[in-house]
């Protein structure tokens, strides 16, 4: 089968993506990923039609066109080399595809991660944070950190090296999802906000909610298990927190990276670091670790857009349901999502001190 000059290696499927189906393709002799959206439909048979139902799918497939090329144009700007952007983004016949590189990583799961020493471990979580703030500098929310999308891998020098895949439920901050649209995601890795966005329609989303899923994901990569709570009274760690209720994180990690990850756990955003705040405190010291500090610092204020002119890109599938077996005691405060005036610009996180940066990661790569 051939799209769009992509010959199919195989066919199109869903696993682990069900608003998707992709597979493997190759043009003119390379092999690359191509996923294909399963929503919007782009109205091609318009015999059985209305002229009215014609024109409301085409404007549901124009915002949604428009939203995808804003953003892919964004993930563009993000050249670490470990952020897997999309290279193409088309419409064939009724339905959206994407094509990206085809990355050939033997993914190291997260046991293997959790029994490596703890200055390789440490190397693990700057790679990932260095890439994360690469996203967030230019306003970019993945939506859906969790381990199958940091794909990481051991190189044959012996270092490590982290892939960021599918931004599926990425959105720019500036048109993060609003009342009614709904929000894609793992719930073992959602945030307090995010859940809160689903139960009640309401709220604002930023690149604190990757923060937070980033503190889960960090825990498994030093003790292999996401922390611990009340399992009997909540299902997901974001009930918990919402409740006020005990995390319990793991007693093998060294304590001063504990205190990091409950900043990163924080029930409300602004109170969790920034990710080049978090890298910046690694690197006080990969021996060190003791010594690392959480800075004080003024509190977050996402920025919003009032206008109604600028449309969030409408994510595929349904609402999420709650399965929270009693209320939250706290929802998340007014304040935390304090409304800019429009004409606001979007403020990105204050970059990591060039000098400090290059060092590292010229080091890092030196290993790859």
């Amino acid at each position: 089968m051939n799209i769009k000059g992509y010959e199919l290696i195989g066919s199109l499927h869903n696993d682990k993506s069900g608003y998707a189906k992709w597979g493997f393709a190759k043009k003119n002799g390379i092999e690359v990923f191509i996923k294909e959206f399963l929503s919007p439909v782009y109205p091609v048979n318009t015999m059985e039609i209305s002229e009215e139902q014609i024109q409301r799918k085409r404007n549901i497939c124009d915002t949604f066109e428009k939203g995808k090329r804003e953003f892919y144009g964004e993930l563009a700007k993000c050249q670490t080399g470990n952020i897997i952007i999309v290279r193409e983004f088309f419409r064939d016949g009724s339905r959206y595809y994407i094509v990206t590189e085809k990355v050939d990583a033997a993914s190291i799961d997260i046991d293997e991660v959790a029994r490596l020493g703890i200055e390789q471990k440490i190397l693990i979580c700057k790679i990932v944070l260095h890439n994360i703030s690469a996203l967030h500098s230019h306003s970019i929310v993945h939506g859906d950190i969790k381990p199958d999308n940091i794909l990481l891998k051991r190189t044959a020098k012996g270092a490590y090296t982290a892939k960021v895949i599918d931004f599926d439920s990425g959105f720019l901050e500036s048109a993060a999802p609003r009342a009614g649209d709904d929000l894609q995601g793992d719930m073992v890795y959602f945030s307090p906000e995010a859940f809160m966005f689903i139960a009640n329609e309401s709220g604002i989303l930023t690149r604190k909610l990757d923060i937070f899923s980033l503190g889960i994901l960090f825990h498994q990569y030093f003790c292999g298990e996401t922390p611990g709570f009340d399992r009997d009274n909540y299902d997901y760690l974001f009930e918990a927190v919402l409740d006020d209720a005990e995390i319990i994180l793991n007693s093998r990690i060294p304590t001063d990276f504990q205190i990091i990850l409950r900043k990163m756990l924080s029930k409300n955003p602004e109170e969790r670091p920034e990710a080049n705040e978090i890298l910046q405190m690694l690197q006080k010291g990969v021996n060190g670790i003791g010594r690392v500090e959480v800075p004080q610092r003024p509190a977050y204020t996402p920025p919003v857009s009032t206008d109604s002119s600028v449309r969030a890109v409408t994510m595929p599938g349904s609402a999420l349901k709650s399965t929270m077996r009693k209320a939250p005691s706290v929802s998340a405060p007014e304040s935390t999502y304090a409304p800019e005036p429009v004409s606001a610009p979007i403020t990105a996180p204050a970059p990591m001190p060039k000098k400090e940066a290059e060092g590292f990661f010229k080091k890092a790569d030196d290993l790859l």
